[in-house]
Formats: structure tokens, sequence, C-alpha cells
């Protein structure tokens, strides 16, 4: 593997791009060089249309003007919705042998062609009974590469390589925490992002169809507001009992218990395909980490320990970007994860 230069971790979401620039990656405390965000165009992620790629270039471009950010190298992440994971069992075979194994198996199970992903696998552990490798198979389609690739080359800066979010957030979580097993979520507006890290690794991801966004439409539909002021009612009371005569709460409980039902469904699975014990620790990561009563919410309903992660542990700040690192702190996991890849 090559060693990454210093560069800028971009982060593209539904509703903003963030991007956090680190010196000295490759040390036990690197520097942050400056970070920020900016309007994603609505639309445009995913887009094949150049039209649609120019305008979340643009948007690049104007995040990197208005946070005085320098670096043209940079790292970006691909939404986990858009990535296919898969545990498989290959039985009777030797080390040599697994990687064509898992390009076949791959074949059977992709519902695209194998040809038209690109690939990687990590071998989690071998059971002597059954003479069998357990092995994680993640795939991202080459042309969402490719289109992030050509969305990073429009916005003037140079590509050094595209990875999945759940990786970049993980390689934050364990360089922040050391946490050797512990499940991750990540609130976006439109999705729930879960996985599992154990001793450092990523070995279970899974993307729910539903995030933050839907609570926000609970509130309109419940109480006929405005978006803006529904957004504001939820960060303002969050999942708070007791507040406000429980009615916030009432509105976003069953969104975040539906979310809850998928996540417990994803370690049951875990446990299921390892054949290890569930994680009881959860970092809550993403905007929508910072909702008043989460984790104990979490905590009271679920039984698990739950933490809003902060991935700037270990990193020094400069005084003047402390204030703005402090208002938002898990909303640039995956930034900061990106930030610190320091080999492709």
């Amino acid at each position: 593997m090559k060693k990454l230069p210093d560069h800028v971790g971009i982060d593209f979401g539904n509703y903003s791009v963030k991007a956090v620039e680190l010196k000295g990656i490759a040390s036990k405390t690197p520097t942050l060089v400056g970070l920020g965000n900016q309007s994603t165009p609505s639309g445009v992620l995913n887009s094949e249309d150049k039209a649609s790629q120019t305008k979340l270039a643009n948007s690049i471009k104007s995040l990197f003007k208005n946070s005085g950010l320098r670096n043209k190298k940079a790292v970006v992440a691909i939404p986990e919705s858009s990535v296919f994971t898969r545990f498989i069992d290959l039985s009777g075979l030797k080390e040599n042998e697994i990687e064509t194994a898992v390009y076949f198996k791959a074949k059977q199970f992709l519902p695209i062609s194998v040809e038209k992903v690109n690939m990687s696998y990590v071998v989690l552990g071998y059971d002597e009974k059954t003479n069998s490798h357990n092995v994680l198979v993640v795939a991202a389609p080459k042309n969402l590469v490719e289109i992030y690739t050509n969305v990073v080359l429009k916005a003037g800066l140079e590509p050094l390589a595209v990875e999945t979010e759940s990786v970049a957030m993980g390689r934050s979580m364990y360089r922040s925490t050391g946490a050797s097993n512990v499940v991750m979520l990540n609130f976006g507006s439109q999705t729930t992002d879960m996985c599992i890290m154990y001793e450092g690794q990523m070995i279970f991801s899974q993307s729910i169809a539903m995030g933050s966004e839907a609570m926000t439409q609970a509130l309109i539909n419940q109480f006929g507001l405005e978006h803006q002021q529904a957004e504001q009612y939820k960060r303002g009371y969050g999942i708070q009992y007791g507040v406000v005569e429980n009615k916030i709460y009432d509105t976003l409980k069953p969104i975040m218990d539906s979310i809850m039902a998928e996540v417990q469904r994803g370690v049951e699975f875990y446990k299921t395909s390892t054949v290890r014990s569930a994680p009881k620790d959860f970092l809550l990561n993403g905007d929508a980490a910072l909702l008043p009563g989460l984790p104990e919410y979490l905590q009271n309903n679920f039984g698990i320990n739950a933490y809003v992660a902060d991935p700037w542990r270990n990193i020094s700040i400069p005084e003047k970007l402390k204030e703005t690192v402090e208002k938002n702190k898990p909303a640039y996991s995956v930034a900061v994860g990106l930030a610190l890849k320091d080999s492709a």
C-alpha cells in the first residue's frame, strides 16, 4: 500500500457537504488545519447528469473558498446505501484460494455484474469444526466511484482515494476511542447507517432507509408546522421524556423505534454470522446525534450504552477553530475519518 500525503476529507450528504483538513496524519496527534460545510444542491447526489455533477463541484469550490481550505488533494466517501455487503462462508479452501472463491460467490449474490463493481473482502475468522472461512465482502459500483471522482476533478481537486462512509467513520471512532467491539450509528437525513467495528475493523454494515428527515415530517404532519419550524422543534426538544407534555416525544418515538428495530435485527444477524457476542456500546454520529435526550432514550428503552461520538479526540485543534468544532462534533465523524486515511 502506498502512503497518502496530508489531504482534505470530503463527506457528501443530502443536506450538506462537509470537509476536514488535517496535517501530520501519520502522527499520534494530527493537527486540524481547517473545516467547513456547504449546502448540497437538491437532487445532485449520485447523479450521472453532468450538470448535476457541476453543481456539486461548485458547492465544493464554495466550501473551500469560505473555509479557507487550500490543500488540493482529497479523499471522499460514497454513500453506504449504495454499497453491497455480504457475509459468506467458504469451506474446504486454502488461504490462497479465497480470492478466487470470493469472486465466484459474488457473481451469485450481487444484483449487478461483478465486472461493474470495485470489490474487497475481509476474512473475519476460521471455524476448525467446519473447515470454513467466514468472509465479509464489500462491493461498490464502479460508475458511482467514477461520479465522485469526476465531481472532485471538476472542483479542481486531485482525488487520492474513494471509500465507504462506514470505513471512514470506523477509522475516526477507533482513533478517538480505541473501542474494540462497538456499534456505530450515523444518523443522516434520509438514511441511518449502522456498522459494527471489532478490533479496529469494520466487519458489518447496513443502511436503514429512514433518517432524521422522517422525524421532521412526522412533526409537520402532526402539528401542521412549516419545515423550518419543525426542524427547530426537533433540534430544540428532541426525544426528551416529560417535556412539553410529551407531545414531541410521542411524535418522534415511533420513528426512532422503527430505526432501532432494524438496528437490532442487524445486531442479531451479526451475532449469528460471526458467533460473537453483541456489542453493548453504541456511538452516535451525524447531525441528529445531538438530538436532546437521544442517548438516554436509547439506554432506557433498549438496554444499551449510548454515547454521542467525538471524532476530535487525539486531534490538536487550534484555538480559532475550537468554537466551530464544539458546535457539532459528531457531524464530522466521516469527514475526520477520511482526512485520517493514511494509505491506499
